[in-house]
């Protein structure tokens, strides 16, 4: 605890509290955060020991207090209009209470969470500080929680499946799907895509380390980011009569939004979650054809919910490059061109908002919607979408459940099964090139197929690319599907397999002659 506590500004002068313009605050406020400032350095230069009981008391209440004060006058007019050396205040008063959150608390685990809520309040609700000080000591107070965490959970990411039409992908025309480049390079991007069209992106994901070393799975985000604190939004969409918005944990929630079956979707949605927790912000990297344009102030805002999350039909003023990381969206496009078929709100909070379910329009109410041509495309993980200003579109989060439904274990005594997997050879007419690839072992040209299914015995995933000679597990290892086992993806869920895959850490196998108790495995799993 020492080397947090040692991160705390020591002095006065440590504060840097010159570079706040105090005469823009009042002189009461002025007066309690001076009180609060003195007791402040008192408890970091001495035992907080010496402090009774009451004392400690007097002080939380009194920065309770500061905050609360401060927190109304962030909150009166807009938020654009609001000094900021009232949010800088904010973040001070926050970083006071977190040290006595650790030095005069109890329980040393509460005591932790308490400091780091206080931390990411300042980062949510004030200005940055000390260089960014409360994202380093809330870091670090992350780290430590998670390592004195009894039991770290091994995320299986078991999505109820949900008898709903919210998980389904779309029927698609394909006259209709957005062009897609691999890795255009900046001259064309700015020549032939720019301002011109919306287009979908391969290849420009792959460097990135949360597509890579550091991938991104719910186990990662608990770890890096599992007790701070962050701003949700619940509700399918925005334009619902009961959207509303909360403080959660980020343990919070993924645990009660996206690996339960929640009647009310909760989702992080066009937060700067990187400027808060610049750990995260190290996996990605800003796209090139970001810096072709005029302005400097690149935002770079996250979004992170459950399968049948929307963002209804709308438009931004400015270029987007919308990148997934994990997971897929159906996206439609409309031409700014078609606006009035399109229905916008006309309320100036809603003005670019379109008032049409997309996926289920009323077509008495909005007859000319039909009528409108658009684009449509699956963003698949590793992919990116450039969207020109003022592109209409239209966003469903799409995602697979590999969950562990009860099936498994009532007739096998297995739990922990995510899926299965399995390859079959599909007959072919003797092809004219490579003929000798596509004999398989029984002596006839065939494709090996390569199919997975969930738990719900539903397939998630089949590739059909593989010349019959190949050997199942080469199919596995080469198919994206085993890509993502290999990168951890599904904690300690695991599949069933024949002997013709490699038993690895995610794909349960049995054993070809079996002699002993354990090794007699198949006679559970091959009835499976």
């Amino acid at each position: 605890m020492r080397e947090i506590r040692n991160l705390f500004p020591l002095k006065s002068d440590d504060l840097q509290l010159d570079k706040m313009d105090d005469k823009k605050l009042n002189p009461s406020i002025r007066h309690l955060f001076g009180e609060i400032t003195q007791m402040y350095l008192e408890v970091r230069n001495n035992s907080s020991t010496q402090f009774s009981e009451t004392e400690c008391s007097t002080l939380l209440l009194k920065i309770d207090s500061a905050l609360h004060y401060v927190w109304e006058q962030l909150h009166t007019g807009q938020w654009k209009d609001v000094d900021p050396e009232w949010r800088k205040l904010y973040s001070y008063v926050s970083l006071f209470k977190a040290l006595l959150c650790l030095e005069l608390g109890k329980d040393e685990g509460s005591d932790l969470v308490n400091a780091i809520a206080a931390c990411d309040m300042g980062l949510i609700m004030g200005e940055p500080i000390l260089d960014g000080l409360l994202s380093n000591i809330a870091d670090s107070l992350n780290e430590k929680l998670w390592i004195l965490s009894e039991t770290k959970r091994t995320i299986q990411e078991n999505q109820n499946e949900q008898e709903d039409n919210n998980g389904c992908y779309p029927q698609m025309n394909k006259d209709n799907f957005v062009e897609t480049i691999h890795v255009p390079s900046i001259e064309t991007f700015l020549l032939d895509i720019m301002n011109k069209k919306p287009v979908v992106i391969t290849g420009a994901m792959d460097f990135w380390p949360a597509m890579s070393e550091s991938r991104w799975s719910v186990n990662y985000l608990r770890k890096v980011a599992g007790y701070r604190t962050v701003p949700i939004e619940i509700g399918s969409k925005y334009t619902d009569d009961a959207w509303s918005q909360s403080l959660t944990t980020v343990n919070q929630f993924i645990d009660n939004y996206i690996l339960t079956s929640n009647a009310t979707a909760g989702y992080l949605a066009q937060y700067q979650l990187f400027q808060q927790i610049p750990q995260l912000k190290k996996d990605i990297l800003v796209p090139d054809y970001c810096y072709l344009g005029t302005c400097d102030d690149i935002q770079v805002n996250a979004w992170f919910g459950p399968r049948g999350t929307i963002s209804p039909l709308h438009y931004d003023p400015d270029h987007n490059f919308l990148s997934q990381v994990v997971g897929s969206k159906y996206i439609r496009l409309y031409s700014e061109e078609v606006t009035s078929s399109l229905y916008p709100h006309e309320q100036d909070l809603l003005f670019n908002t379109s008032q049409v379910d997309v996926e289920h329009p009323d077509i008495k109410h909005f007859p000319l919607f039909l009528s409108a041509p658009y684009l449509e495309t699956i963003l698949e993980s590793g992919s990116m979408l450039y969207l020109p200003p003022r592109v209409w579109h239209y966003v469903r989060s799409l995602s697979t459940s590999f969950s562990e439904k009860r099936q498994f274990p009532e007739i096998a005594a297995m739990p922990g099964v995510i899926g299965c997997i399995d390859g079959t050879h599909v007959k072919i007419s003797r092809p004219h090139e490579f003929e000798g690839a596509f004999v398989n072992r029984k002596g006839y040209h065939s494709i090996n197929v390569q199919g997975v299914c969930d738990a719900n015995y539903k397939f998630v995933s089949v590739s059909a690319n593989q010349p019959g000679s190949v050997h199942d597990s080469t199919v596995f290892k080469g198919s994206a599907f085993g890509k993502l086992c290999a990168s951890g993806q599904f904690g300690s869920g695991y599949l069933l397999g024949d002997s013709g895959y490699t038993c690895t850490t995610n794909l349960l196998t049995p054993f070809a002659v079996p002699s002993t108790p354990e090794e007699n495995h198949p006679c559970v799993l091959c009835p499976s």
